[in-house]
Protein backbone atom coordinates (compact mmCIF):
# COMPACT_ATOMS: atom_id res chain seq x y z
CA UNK A 1 0.00 0.00 0.00
CA UNK A 2 2.80 2.32 0.72
CA UNK A 3 4.36 1.82 -2.33
CA UNK A 4 1.35 2.33 -4.42
CA UNK A 5 0.87 5.93 -1.97
CA UNK A 6 4.07 6.62 -3.36
CA UNK A 7 3.23 6.10 -6.84
CA UNK A 8 0.14 8.03 -6.82
CA UNK A 9 2.03 11.32 -5.05
CA UNK A 10 4.21 11.32 -8.14
CA UNK A 11 1.82 11.06 -10.60
CA UNK A 12 -0.17 14.03 -9.10
CA UNK A 13 3.32 15.83 -9.09
CA UNK A 14 3.58 15.14 -13.03
CA UNK A 15 0.25 16.44 -13.07
CA UNK A 16 0.30 19.65 -10.92
CA UNK A 17 3.43 20.96 -12.93
CA UNK A 18 2.35 19.57 -16.63
CA UNK A 19 0.77 23.22 -16.81
CA UNK A 20 0.72 22.91 -20.70
CA UNK A 21 -1.14 19.20 -20.35
CA UNK A 22 -3.74 20.48 -17.39
CA UNK A 23 -4.86 22.96 -20.34
CA UNK A 24 -5.20 20.41 -22.75
CA UNK A 25 -7.46 18.19 -20.32
CA UNK A 26 -10.11 21.30 -18.56
CA UNK A 27 -9.83 24.14 -21.16
CA UNK A 28 -9.87 23.05 -24.09
CA UNK A 29 -12.88 20.73 -23.67
CA UNK A 30 -14.81 23.90 -21.97
CA UNK A 31 -14.20 25.50 -24.99
CA UNK A 32 -15.35 23.26 -27.46
CA UNK A 33 -18.56 22.88 -25.61
CA UNK A 34 -19.11 26.25 -25.91
CA UNK A 35 -18.68 26.67 -29.26
CA UNK A 36 -20.10 23.70 -30.28
CA UNK A 37 -23.40 24.25 -28.20
CA UNK A 38 -23.77 28.06 -29.17
CA UNK A 39 -23.30 27.20 -32.72
CA UNK A 40 -26.03 24.55 -33.03
CA UNK A 41 -28.37 26.78 -30.40
CA UNK A 42 -27.72 29.87 -33.06
CA UNK A 43 -28.20 27.33 -36.20
CA UNK A 44 -31.84 26.22 -34.49
CA UNK A 45 -32.48 29.93 -33.98
CA UNK A 46 -31.77 31.05 -37.74
CA UNK A 47 -33.87 27.92 -38.95
CA UNK A 48 -36.90 29.34 -36.76
CA UNK A 49 -36.69 32.44 -37.61
CA UNK A 50 -38.39 33.60 -41.24
CA UNK A 51 -36.26 33.40 -43.95
CA UNK A 52 -36.42 36.69 -46.33
CA UNK A 53 -37.71 35.56 -50.12
CA UNK A 54 -38.11 37.96 -52.95
CA UNK A 55 -41.76 37.40 -54.92
CA UNK A 56 -41.92 38.74 -58.60
CA UNK A 57 -45.41 38.95 -59.82
CA UNK A 58 -46.04 39.12 -63.69
CA UNK A 59 -49.27 38.02 -63.43
CA UNK A 60 -50.93 39.97 -60.97
CA UNK A 61 -53.84 36.75 -60.68
CA UNK A 62 -56.07 36.16 -57.50
CA UNK A 63 -53.74 32.97 -57.06
CA UNK A 64 -50.22 35.20 -57.04
CA UNK A 65 -51.90 37.60 -54.51
CA UNK A 66 -53.10 34.35 -52.37
CA UNK A 67 -50.07 32.93 -52.53
CA UNK A 68 -48.12 36.27 -51.29
CA UNK A 69 -51.00 36.14 -48.68
CA UNK A 70 -50.51 32.63 -47.61
CA UNK A 71 -46.35 33.09 -47.61
CA UNK A 72 -46.97 35.79 -45.44
CA UNK A 73 -48.67 34.27 -42.93
CA UNK A 74 -46.70 30.91 -42.93
CA UNK A 75 -44.58 32.68 -40.20
CA UNK A 76 -41.69 30.93 -41.46
CA UNK A 77 -40.92 33.12 -44.79
CA UNK A 78 -41.09 37.24 -45.64
CA UNK A 79 -41.75 37.77 -48.74
CA UNK A 80 -40.31 41.23 -50.12
CA UNK A 81 -42.47 42.00 -53.11
CA UNK A 82 -41.14 45.76 -53.53
CA UNK A 83 -37.98 47.47 -52.80
CA UNK A 84 -37.88 51.33 -53.29
CA UNK A 85 -41.80 51.32 -53.50
CA UNK A 86 -41.10 49.82 -57.14
CA UNK A 87 -42.27 46.03 -57.80
CA UNK A 88 -39.55 43.61 -57.53
CA UNK A 89 -38.58 42.07 -61.33
CA UNK A 90 -36.59 39.47 -62.87
CA UNK A 91 -33.75 40.50 -63.64
CA UNK A 92 -33.66 42.31 -60.18
CA UNK A 93 -34.41 39.19 -58.65
CA UNK A 94 -31.73 37.47 -60.16
CA UNK A 95 -29.07 39.90 -59.42
CA UNK A 96 -30.01 40.31 -55.84
CA UNK A 97 -29.93 36.64 -55.27
CA UNK A 98 -26.62 36.30 -57.40
CA UNK A 99 -24.87 38.68 -55.25
CA UNK A 100 -25.86 36.66 -52.43
CA UNK A 101 -28.42 39.56 -50.34
CA UNK A 102 -31.04 37.44 -50.62
CA UNK A 103 -31.16 33.43 -50.20
CA UNK A 104 -34.37 32.58 -52.46
CA UNK A 105 -36.71 34.28 -54.14
CA UNK A 106 -40.40 33.20 -56.16
CA UNK A 107 -41.18 34.41 -59.99
CA UNK A 108 -44.93 33.91 -61.22
CA UNK A 109 -44.24 34.66 -65.45
CA UNK A 110 -46.61 36.77 -66.98
CA UNK A 111 -47.34 33.70 -69.37
CA UNK A 112 -48.41 31.34 -66.65
CA UNK A 113 -46.37 28.83 -66.93
CA UNK A 114 -44.09 27.14 -64.08
CA UNK A 115 -43.22 29.22 -61.52
CA UNK A 116 -39.56 29.56 -60.78
CA UNK A 117 -37.78 29.05 -57.45
CA UNK A 118 -34.77 31.28 -57.40
CA UNK A 119 -31.80 29.70 -55.04
CA UNK A 120 -28.31 31.06 -54.18
CA UNK A 121 -25.93 28.80 -55.84
CA UNK A 122 -23.59 29.24 -52.83
CA UNK A 123 -26.35 27.35 -50.36
CA UNK A 124 -25.68 24.18 -48.61
CA UNK A 125 -27.66 21.12 -49.98
CA UNK A 126 -29.78 20.38 -46.25
CA UNK A 127 -30.35 23.91 -45.88
CA UNK A 128 -31.85 24.33 -49.93
CA UNK A 129 -33.78 21.36 -49.52
CA UNK A 130 -35.65 22.13 -46.22
CA UNK A 131 -36.49 25.67 -47.24
CA UNK A 132 -37.08 24.62 -51.39
CA UNK A 133 -39.67 22.28 -49.80
CA UNK A 134 -41.46 24.25 -47.38
CA UNK A 135 -42.27 26.49 -50.31
CA UNK A 136 -43.25 24.04 -52.66
CA UNK A 137 -45.78 22.44 -50.24
CA UNK A 138 -47.25 26.36 -49.70
CA UNK A 139 -47.27 26.89 -53.57
CA UNK A 140 -48.95 23.34 -53.99
CA UNK A 141 -51.46 24.17 -51.39
CA UNK A 142 -52.23 27.23 -52.68
CA UNK A 143 -52.98 26.11 -56.21
CA UNK A 144 -55.27 23.15 -54.35
CA UNK A 145 -57.19 25.74 -52.89
CA UNK A 146 -57.54 27.68 -55.78
CA UNK A 147 -58.65 24.32 -57.52
CA UNK A 148 -61.36 23.61 -55.61
CA UNK A 149 -62.85 26.99 -55.33
CA UNK A 150 -62.92 26.80 -59.27
CA UNK A 151 -64.78 23.55 -59.06
CA UNK A 152 -67.00 25.17 -56.19
CA UNK A 153 -67.94 28.14 -58.78
CA UNK A 154 -68.98 26.17 -61.60
CA UNK A 155 -71.69 24.16 -59.28
CA UNK A 156 -75.24 25.72 -59.42
CA UNK A 157 -75.21 29.29 -57.28
CA UNK A 158 -77.95 27.72 -54.72
CA UNK A 159 -75.39 24.78 -54.37
CA UNK A 160 -72.31 26.84 -53.14
CA UNK A 161 -73.29 27.46 -49.36
CA UNK A 162 -73.95 23.81 -48.65
CA UNK A 163 -70.95 22.55 -50.48
CA UNK A 164 -68.86 25.79 -48.52
CA UNK A 165 -70.54 24.26 -45.45
CA UNK A 166 -69.83 20.74 -45.69
CA UNK A 167 -66.00 21.62 -46.48
CA UNK A 168 -65.81 24.03 -43.66
CA UNK A 169 -67.25 21.34 -41.23
CA UNK A 170 -64.92 18.75 -42.08
CA UNK A 171 -61.89 20.60 -41.84
CA UNK A 172 -63.33 21.36 -38.05
CA UNK A 173 -63.64 17.78 -37.19
CA UNK A 174 -60.21 17.11 -38.22
CA UNK A 175 -57.53 16.14 -35.34
CA UNK A 176 -55.07 18.85 -34.55
CA UNK A 177 -51.47 18.39 -35.08
CA UNK A 178 -48.95 18.68 -31.93
CA UNK A 179 -45.41 17.44 -30.96
CA UNK A 180 -44.59 15.18 -28.22
CA UNK A 181 -41.64 13.39 -27.05
CA UNK A 182 -41.29 9.66 -26.80
CA UNK A 183 -39.83 9.81 -23.17
CA UNK A 184 -41.68 8.04 -20.23
CA UNK A 185 -44.46 8.61 -18.86
CA UNK A 186 -43.33 10.41 -15.57
CA UNK A 187 -40.59 11.90 -16.86
CA UNK A 188 -39.79 15.94 -16.43
CA UNK A 189 -36.92 15.82 -18.26
CA UNK A 190 -37.08 17.60 -21.29
CA UNK A 191 -34.81 17.02 -24.47
CA UNK A 192 -32.77 19.74 -25.79
CA UNK A 193 -29.24 21.32 -26.72
CA UNK A 194 -27.75 21.07 -23.48
CA UNK A 195 -29.28 17.55 -22.12
CA UNK A 196 -27.87 15.96 -25.72
CA UNK A 197 -23.99 18.03 -25.46
CA UNK A 198 -23.26 17.58 -22.11
CA UNK A 199 -22.39 13.91 -22.51
CA UNK A 200 -20.52 13.89 -25.89
CA UNK A 201 -18.05 16.25 -24.23
CA UNK A 202 -17.65 14.52 -20.77
CA UNK A 203 -16.19 11.77 -22.89
CA UNK A 204 -14.23 14.22 -25.58
CA UNK A 205 -12.72 15.56 -22.27
CA UNK A 206 -12.10 12.13 -20.66
CA UNK A 207 -10.42 10.69 -23.75
CA UNK A 208 -7.89 13.59 -23.77
CA UNK A 209 -6.28 12.60 -21.07
CA UNK A 210 -4.46 10.37 -23.67
CA UNK A 211 -1.95 13.05 -24.64
CA UNK A 212 -0.44 13.82 -20.90
CA UNK A 213 -0.79 10.03 -19.89
CA UNK A 214 0.87 8.58 -22.69
CA UNK A 215 3.01 11.33 -22.12
CA UNK A 216 3.86 10.64 -18.59
CA UNK A 217 4.78 6.80 -19.61
CA UNK A 218 7.00 7.56 -22.48
CA UNK A 219 9.12 9.90 -20.60
CA UNK A 220 9.58 7.38 -17.93
CA UNK A 221 10.43 4.88 -20.70
CA UNK A 222 12.73 7.26 -22.57
CA UNK A 223 14.41 8.82 -19.01
CA UNK A 224 14.60 5.22 -17.72
CA UNK A 225 13.06 6.12 -14.45
CA UNK A 226 10.63 3.54 -16.12
CA UNK A 227 13.63 0.76 -15.72
CA UNK A 228 14.89 1.92 -12.52
CA UNK A 229 11.07 1.73 -10.82
CA UNK A 230 10.90 -2.27 -12.36
CA UNK A 231 14.40 -2.91 -10.81
CA UNK A 232 13.09 -2.18 -7.38
CA UNK A 233 10.57 -4.56 -5.97
CA UNK A 234 7.63 -2.31 -7.23
CA UNK A 235 4.96 -4.89 -9.41
CA UNK A 236 3.84 -3.67 -12.56
CA UNK A 237 0.92 -3.84 -11.67
CA UNK A 238 1.67 -1.94 -9.12
CA UNK A 239 3.13 0.90 -11.58
CA UNK A 240 -0.25 1.05 -13.87
CA UNK A 241 -2.67 1.02 -11.00
CA UNK A 242 -1.08 4.51 -9.41
CA UNK A 243 -1.58 6.17 -13.17
CA UNK A 244 -5.33 4.78 -12.76
CA UNK A 245 -6.25 5.64 -9.91
CA UNK A 246 -4.43 9.38 -10.56
CA UNK A 247 -6.27 9.84 -13.50
CA UNK A 248 -9.31 8.44 -12.08
CA UNK A 249 -9.61 11.49 -9.96
CA UNK A 250 -8.79 13.43 -13.33
CA UNK A 251 -11.68 12.13 -15.09
CA UNK A 252 -13.74 12.49 -12.24
CA UNK A 253 -12.75 16.32 -11.58
CA UNK A 254 -13.71 16.75 -15.81
CA UNK A 255 -17.17 15.00 -15.05
CA UNK A 256 -17.78 17.36 -12.38
CA UNK A 257 -16.55 20.50 -14.72
CA UNK A 258 -18.98 19.59 -17.21
CA UNK A 259 -22.04 19.24 -14.97
CA UNK A 260 -21.34 22.90 -13.45
CA UNK A 261 -21.08 23.71 -16.79
CA UNK A 262 -24.47 22.22 -17.73
CA UNK A 263 -26.30 22.55 -14.52
CA UNK A 264 -25.02 26.76 -13.46
CA UNK A 265 -22.95 28.16 -16.57
CA UNK A 266 -25.21 27.66 -19.35
CA UNK A 267 -28.26 28.76 -17.30
CA UNK A 268 -27.06 31.74 -15.76
CA UNK A 269 -25.04 32.98 -18.91
CA UNK A 270 -26.63 32.09 -21.93
CA UNK A 271 -30.55 31.30 -21.05
CA UNK A 272 -30.08 27.50 -21.49
CA UNK A 273 -32.17 25.44 -19.88
CA UNK A 274 -30.23 23.57 -17.34
CA UNK A 275 -28.86 20.39 -17.20
CA UNK A 276 -31.12 17.44 -15.75
CA UNK A 277 -29.39 14.36 -14.32
CA UNK A 278 -32.23 12.51 -13.36
CA UNK A 279 -32.91 10.71 -10.33
CA UNK A 280 -30.46 7.25 -11.46
CA UNK A 281 -27.60 8.74 -9.44
CA UNK A 282 -26.22 5.36 -8.68
CA UNK A 283 -26.12 4.73 -12.25
CA UNK A 284 -24.09 8.01 -13.57
CA UNK A 285 -21.59 6.79 -11.07
CA UNK A 286 -21.38 3.95 -12.44
CA UNK A 287 -21.42 5.43 -16.12
CA UNK A 288 -18.71 7.92 -15.27
CA UNK A 289 -16.01 5.03 -13.60
CA UNK A 290 -16.94 2.43 -16.33
CA UNK A 291 -16.57 5.36 -19.01
CA UNK A 292 -13.41 6.86 -17.44
CA UNK A 293 -11.81 3.46 -17.06
CA UNK A 294 -12.24 2.93 -20.80
CA UNK A 295 -10.12 6.28 -21.48
CA UNK A 296 -7.40 5.93 -19.06
CA UNK A 297 -7.05 2.10 -20.93
CA UNK A 298 -6.98 3.53 -23.81
CA UNK A 299 -3.87 6.21 -22.84
CA UNK A 300 -2.08 3.95 -21.05
CA UNK A 301 -2.48 1.27 -24.29
CA UNK A 302 -1.32 4.16 -26.58
CA UNK A 303 1.65 5.32 -24.12
CA UNK A 304 2.95 1.97 -24.18
CA UNK A 305 2.92 1.41 -27.82
CA UNK A 306 3.86 4.55 -28.79
CA UNK A 307 7.86 5.22 -28.85
CA UNK A 308 7.83 8.84 -29.14
CA UNK A 309 5.57 11.76 -27.70
CA UNK A 310 5.16 12.75 -31.24
CA UNK A 311 3.73 9.93 -31.70
CA UNK A 312 1.26 9.87 -29.15
CA UNK A 313 0.39 13.10 -29.43
CA UNK A 314 -0.23 12.70 -33.17
CA UNK A 315 -1.78 9.79 -32.73
CA UNK A 316 -3.78 10.41 -29.38
CA UNK A 317 -5.07 13.80 -30.48
CA UNK A 318 -6.12 12.64 -33.93
CA UNK A 319 -8.33 9.29 -32.71
CA UNK A 320 -10.26 10.97 -30.52
CA UNK A 321 -11.26 13.94 -32.35
CA UNK A 322 -12.17 10.50 -34.97
CA UNK A 323 -14.22 8.87 -32.10
CA UNK A 324 -16.04 12.22 -31.29
CA UNK A 325 -17.12 12.72 -34.57
CA UNK A 326 -17.92 9.01 -35.23
CA UNK A 327 -19.32 8.47 -31.61
CA UNK A 328 -21.76 11.93 -31.95
CA UNK A 329 -19.86 14.66 -29.96
CA UNK A 330 -19.85 16.86 -32.64
CA UNK A 331 -23.05 15.47 -34.97
CA UNK A 332 -26.36 13.50 -34.98
CA UNK A 333 -25.37 10.00 -35.66
CA UNK A 334 -28.36 9.42 -37.34
CA UNK A 335 -27.03 12.23 -40.15
CA UNK A 336 -24.18 10.34 -40.56
CA UNK A 337 -23.79 8.04 -43.58
CA UNK A 338 -24.73 4.30 -42.72
CA UNK A 339 -20.90 3.18 -43.16
CA UNK A 340 -20.34 5.64 -39.80
CA UNK A 341 -23.33 4.60 -37.96
CA UNK A 342 -21.86 0.63 -38.18
CA UNK A 343 -18.74 1.35 -37.10
CA UNK A 344 -19.63 3.78 -34.25
CA UNK A 345 -20.87 1.00 -32.28
CA UNK A 346 -17.11 0.04 -31.73
CA UNK A 347 -16.45 3.03 -30.24
CA UNK A 348 -15.96 3.11 -26.50
CA UNK A 349 -16.93 6.86 -26.54
CA UNK A 350 -19.93 6.09 -28.36
CA UNK A 351 -21.12 3.63 -25.37
CA UNK A 352 -20.04 6.04 -22.46
CA UNK A 353 -22.29 8.96 -24.57
CA UNK A 354 -25.12 6.50 -25.13
CA UNK A 355 -25.31 5.40 -21.55
CA UNK A 356 -25.58 8.79 -20.07
CA UNK A 357 -28.30 10.42 -23.25
CA UNK A 358 -29.92 7.16 -21.38
CA UNK A 359 -29.90 8.57 -17.98
CA UNK A 360 -29.85 11.97 -18.96
CA UNK A 361 -32.70 11.80 -21.60
CA UNK A 362 -34.59 8.50 -21.39
CA UNK A 363 -34.56 8.36 -17.41
CA UNK A 364 -33.38 4.78 -17.90
CA UNK A 365 -31.59 2.84 -14.95
CA UNK A 366 -28.54 0.20 -13.93
CA UNK A 367 -30.17 -2.16 -16.34
CA UNK A 368 -30.67 -0.32 -19.50
CA UNK A 369 -26.93 1.41 -18.82
CA UNK A 370 -25.66 -2.56 -18.02
CA UNK A 371 -24.89 -3.09 -21.61
CA UNK A 372 -22.61 -0.50 -22.31
CA UNK A 373 -21.17 -0.49 -18.86
CA UNK A 374 -20.12 -4.01 -19.66
CA UNK A 375 -18.09 -2.98 -23.36
CA UNK A 376 -16.72 -0.36 -21.35
CA UNK A 377 -15.15 -2.08 -18.91
CA UNK A 378 -14.13 -5.36 -21.24
CA UNK A 379 -12.10 -2.26 -22.99
CA UNK A 380 -10.23 -1.53 -20.17
CA UNK A 381 -9.27 -4.90 -19.61
CA UNK A 382 -8.08 -5.86 -22.89
CA UNK A 383 -6.05 -2.78 -22.98
CA UNK A 384 -4.99 -3.50 -19.57
CA UNK A 385 -3.40 -6.99 -20.31
CA UNK A 386 -2.55 -5.54 -24.02
CA UNK A 387 -0.02 -2.84 -22.31
CA UNK A 388 1.53 -5.22 -19.99
CA UNK A 389 1.98 -7.80 -22.70
CA UNK A 390 3.49 -4.51 -24.86
CA UNK A 391 5.70 -3.83 -21.81
CA UNK A 392 6.97 -7.38 -20.98
CA UNK A 393 8.09 -7.31 -24.39
CA UNK A 394 9.79 -4.16 -24.78
CA UNK A 395 11.69 -5.58 -21.51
Amino acid sequence: MRKLWCILNKEFLLLVRDIPGLIILFLMPVLLIFVVTLAQENALKSQNSTTRILFVDELKSPFSIKLLANLDSSGFFQPVADINALPVNEKQAKDLIGDGDYKFGIIIPRNDTAIILLIDPTLQETYKKTVTNTLTYIIKGTQTNEAMEGILASLPHNMQPAIRGMVAETMQKLPPVRESYAIREKSDIQPNVIQNNVPGFILFAMFFIVIPLAGSLITEKNEGSFQRLRSLPVRLSAILGGKVIAYLVVCLLQFTLMMWIGTSVFPVFFGFPPLQLGHQYMAIIIVTIAASLAAIGFGIIVGAAANTHNQAAMFGSVMVVLLGIVSGTFLPIHIMPKFFQFISHGSPMRWGIDNYLNLFIREGNIASILPNTILLISFFGFAMIASIAIFAKQK
